[in-house]
């Protein structure tokens, strides 16, 4: 019997795992058990990680996840406590965090989107935040990305970004945006909502952030980034890295 048990339970979640589809896996062991005991049993509950006021929504045009800002909120706060991600070192590597923490929010059952916030450099400056570690330095980007989720707030779906790299809080989208631009407010800045897939913006590299390989990958890079962040002369060991290899991108196709 403990065998046939345990077989069966294997059987549920390598089939829900293989998805990570968390509510199938729960349901499936659920009733497997009862069918097995004929009783009731202490059900494996995913509602404990789904939040409690989470449901569907689209976001132009999108499927999104709605939920209550204090859900939000506790979200945020798990996501910037969780130590595997550099959240400090915001030089660089936004689109690695973002996409670990979009994988992070769908196997808790939210669906994200991630929201890019990009600039024509030949139109307006660059994006610029103060430097989290450095008083009175600031970092500058061409684009940034995070996980977005919708919040219901006065009756109206509001999106809200998960960005620990320069935020205290979950915070509204728009209000994102305004604190990448206080040095020059009326900048051109295009915001843009895609599906945790895309990777950049322009989904020329487009992976589901589900995939275990696609994942290692990514993950490798975000230890690479930790390392970085923990070296006192880490940021200018990167700056130096990334213009090198630039310089080989260009002296190899000299059209870029």
């Amino acid at each position: 019997m403990t065998a046939w048990i345990f077989s069966l339970t294997l059987l549920f979640a390598s089939s829900a795992l293989a998805a990570e589809d968390l509510r199938a896996f729960c349901d499936g062991l659920d009733k497997t058990l009862r069918h097995i005991n004929r009783s009731e049993n202490r059900p494996c509950n995913a509602a404990s990680l789904i939040p409690a006021s989470a449901r569907m929504a689209r976001l132009e045009g999108q499927p999104v996840t709605v939920m209550s800002e204090a859900d939000a909120q506790k979200l945020f706060t798990e996501l910037k406590n969780n130590k595997d991600i550099p959240f400090e070192f915001s030089l660089a590597g936004c689109e690695q965090r973002a996409h670990e923490m979009a994988r992070l929010l769908l196997l808790k059952g939210v669906t994200p989107l991630k929201g890019f916030a990009s600039v024509d450099e030949s139109k307006a400056p660059r994006l610029e935040i103060p430097h989290p570690r450095k008083k009175g330095q600031t970092i500058r980007w061409k684009y940034h990305v995070a996980p977005v989720v919708l919040v219901e707030k006065n009756g109206k779906l509001v999106p809200y970004t998960l960005d620990p790299s320069m935020e205290g809080k979950a915070v509204p989208t728009l209000q994102w945006k305004k604190d990448m631009t206080r040095h020059d407010p009326d900048m051109a800045v295009d915001l843009r909502f895609r599906e945790a897939s895309y990777y950049n913006e322009s989904g020329t590299l487009k992976r589901d952030p589900r995939d275990p390989e696609f994942t290692k990958s990514n993950q490798e890079s975000l230890r690479e980034f930790k390392r970085y962040a923990q070296d006192p002369h880490g940021e200018e060991e990167w700056q130096f890295q990334y213009e090198l290899q630039e310089g080989k991108w260009n002296a190899a196709d000299p059209g870029l």
